[in-house]
């Protein structure tokens, strides 16, 4: 059999321990094979092992017993199976392949410009992830391309970078982009295009009304609604010694798509109906040396909690400032999940970073898992540096599983035809099969939900990052229609 199953084995013993369960679908009525019932322990992979001494094998035996791809890691004790003869298996394997053929991913996002300190992670992970699929047989045997450009962080470059990629041939069906601003520039062109975005900037504009692009993380109005929600059910426990009892929020953000995700009207209410206050906004630049003046603003606002939808440098220079005014024991300051990131800790150093709340949607490097373990070998077989090992690495790389696993599912439903691969198949299956690729985040969209809901806080605590509750759905604040 083919080498390039061996990607399949991988991702078939990782979920079998970090994906959600499922129904497993029944087999077929006949059995043009071998009748077999499943045992504890059993999974596709080991019976195709034990059948044809080829663990590569399994999709022969799933498709034989009507299986779905989607269910093929979640056998129940009992279920009945069909085992095809070794030729069977071997011609429906044949058929199988699209070896000599390949797919093309493309992804563009700032690599020289102001958010290339968390993005420049992010394309990493995509490469190496691809690189991964490739070594381990590629997609259905296709070998993955990827083409990326850098845009600089201008819209205007993104929008030119967009209009190349249509051009090119093939076409998009899926592409990754990196950031709010292109998101919500490119929001109507992809609904027109029918393409794909899987998009790490998720401001709710670029999101809502549903359209054709779908956010890795909950939307930031979404992750600031699930900050207040934990932040009043803990103040008496988590509120800085000088804080009082009542909850006065300000922003201190930037005055960008990405930076104003959090600061929404839905948000706004949703925060007052908790009782909690929204006292002042303070906008910053991107790249602020001192921001004192806005946290000083805050403070005489009354301020006890600075909420930041910023990244890198942007939450470091708060926490920096906070710090060396001495009002930590005041005012806790806390963030977006891209805050909550090694980039924020090595700018702004240990000391002035202890004690920083924010949201965690993925899981952190220190937590562990066969998932993280494998992405961790990647990103050290590929001569990775300390300041990528980032939550944008990790997430890049699952996002690139993730659009391998909704491919093949979409292969099977046009009999593996790569001309028939477009984003409208795509965008359906991503929406009927929800994902945890890797076991870093999950992935649950549906016709009318284009962000995940599943959170946690964190906090950085000894120089690490460490979840202080479960996952928890985060509430749903939208855009009205």
């Amino acid at each position: 059999m083919k080498r390039w199953f061996s990607l399949t084995l991988v991702i078939t013993l990782l979920v079998l321990a970090l994906a959600p369960t499922a129904s497993a679908a029944p087999p077929a009525q006949e059995c043009n094979g071998t009748p077999y019932t499943v045992q504890a322990d059993d999974w596709l992979s080991k019976l195709a092992d034990k059948e044809y001494g080829n663990i590569y094998a399994w999709p022969a035996i799933a498709a034989a017993s009507g299986i779905a791809r989607k269910d093929a890691d979640h056998l129940e004790v009992g279920q009945l199976l069909c085992i095809p003869s070794p030729e069977d298996a071997a011609a429906f394997m044949e058929k199988y392949s699209l070896e000599g053929q390949e797919i093309v991913l493309y992804h563009f996002g700032d690599l020289s410009g102001p958010y290339a300190g968390i993005t420049a992670p992010l394309i990493g992970g995509f490469a190496d992830a691809v690189n991964w699929v490739n070594n381990n047989g590629g997609i259905r045997g296709a070998t993955v391309r990827a083409v990326f450009a850098d845009t600089g962080g201008k819209v205007e470059e993104a929008v030119a970078t967009y209009n190349r990629f249509m051009e090119s041939d093939p076409r998009p069906y899926v592409l990754m982009m990196y950031g709010s601003p292109e998101t919500e520039a490119l929001r109507e062109r992809l609904i027109e295009d029918k393409v794909v975005s899987l998009t790490s900037g998720v401001s709710a504009a670029g999101l809502y009304p549903p359209g054709y692009a779908y956010g890795s993380v909950p939307i930031y109005s979404d992750q600031f609604g699930a900050f207040i929600d934990w932040l009043v059910a803990n103040w008496d426990e988590v509120k800085p010694p000088q804080a009082g009892d009542q909850i006065k929020v300000a922003f201190i953000t930037w005055d960008t798509a990405y930076g104003r995700g959090a600061n929404t009207p839905e948000a706004i209410a949703y925060a007052e109906s908790k009782g909690v206050e929204i006292v002042a906004t303070e906008y910053i630049a991107i790249g602020a040396p001192d921001v004192t003046t806005q946290i000083l603003a805050a403070e005489a606002a009354g301020a006890n909690v600075i909420y930041t939808n910023t990244l890198a440098f942007g939450p470091a220079q708060i926490l920096k400032d906070a710090t060396a005014l001495g009002l930590r024991d005041k005012i806790m300051i806390a963030g977006c999940n891209w805050a909550m990131d090694l980039s924020n800790l090595a700018l702004a150093g240990p000391e002035a970073a202890e004690g920083f709340y924010g949201l965690m949607p993925t899981r952190w490097w220190s937590e562990g898992g066969p998932g993280l373990a494998l992405i961790e070998r990647q990103f050290q077989a590929n001569g990775r540096t300390p300041a990528e090992h980032n939550v944008g690495y990790m997430l890049a790389f699952a996002t690139v599983e993730a659009i391998r696993e909704w491919t093949e599912i979409a292969l099977d439903e046009v009999d593996g035809d790569l001309s028939q691969l477009d984003g409208e198949l795509f965008a359906r299956v991503v929406q009927e099969n929800p994902l945890s690729p890797l076991g870093v985040f999950n992935l649950d969209y549906g016709p009318d939900k284009r962000a995940t809901s599943l959170i946690r806080v964190g906090k950085i605590t000894g120089g690490d990052f460490v979840p202080v509750t479960d996952y928890f759905t985060a509430p749903d604040l939208r855009p009205k229609q």
